[in-house]
């Protein structure tokens, strides 16, 4: 079974694209699409509630804004504790600018074995529309700060949330770690690298496939905080750089 991980906070413009294209994608496949409402105040709650008639979705929902490292943590836990060891976990941003078409390719290749596929950029065939100069200079130094202290053969994209599990790699993290298995949720999109630094603790086999970035899609304002997550990239690197590959 496919399960599609969302973690929304005031993705009213945008759920029901995501849902749908993921739907419409994998329909003749298994699906579940879980939605975690990080407790938006822009109507995401009700959109997602009228989308669960129609589709195969759970919704799961914080009272309050929690953040993306609490509802990547919360998430992860409850597909831990809801799936089966053969599901493939497909994890993105819901904001529209992750196209479901590339998730195949990621697909096969946890068929050749991998535990965790990236999709990325950076490889031949990816790219960006639509990301500000900027932002755009601050993704991709920040990715060779992390394959400075973090390397991984073959992987350039470090910051980017859409990747494809192997589910029982989740479950085996998880109980790695622990309580232990996001420690920065407080530190902006950090959770982002630092999911994929713990899968590289416990020695996932871990590669990529390229997808273009629709940033031109996306309808709400940006919730990163660019000051917030460089700094939790600092923090990243003096809690893990170093660290031996638990087993």
């Amino acid at each position: 079974m496919l399960i599609v991980f969302l973690p929304a906070f005031n993705e009213k413009s945008a759920l029901e694209k995501v849902v749908t294209s993921f739907h419409n994608e994998f329909s003749s496949q298994k699906l579940r699409i879980i939605v975690l409402n990080d407790g938006s105040t822009d109507g995401t709650a009700r959109i997602a509630s009228n989308l669960a008639k129609k589709f195969p979705m759970e919704i799961l929902n914080h009272e309050e804004n929690q953040g993306l490292g609490k509802t990547m943590i919360h998430g992860m836990e409850y597909i831990a504790r809801t799936s089966n060891p053969e599901d493939i976990i497909i994890t993105l941003d819901c904001d529209n600018t992750h196209d479901p078409i590339y998730v195949r390719k990621a697909i096969k290749k946890i068929e050749e074995g991998y535990d965790v596929v990236i999709l990325s950029r950076y490889q031949r065939g990816g790219g960006e529309i639509g990301l500000s100069n900027l932002r755009s200079v601050l993704s991709k130094g920040a990715g060779l700060v992390l394959k400075l202290f973090f390397p991984i053969s073959g992987v350039k994209e470090y910051s980017c949330g859409y990747r494809v599990f192997r589910a029982s790699i989740i479950s085996q993290a998880i109980t790695s770690f622990g309580k232990d298995f996001v420690r920065l949720h407080k530190m902006g999109f950090a959770v982002t690298p630092e999911i994929l630094i713990k899968m590289r603790m416990i020695g996932c086999k871990i590669t990529e496939v390229p997808f273009i970035l629709r940033y031109d899609r996306k309808a709400s304002p940006s919730k990163n905080k660019p000051l917030k997550t460089i700094l939790g990239y600092f923090a990243l690197v003096w809690l893990y750089w170093g660290k031996k590959i638990q087993k």
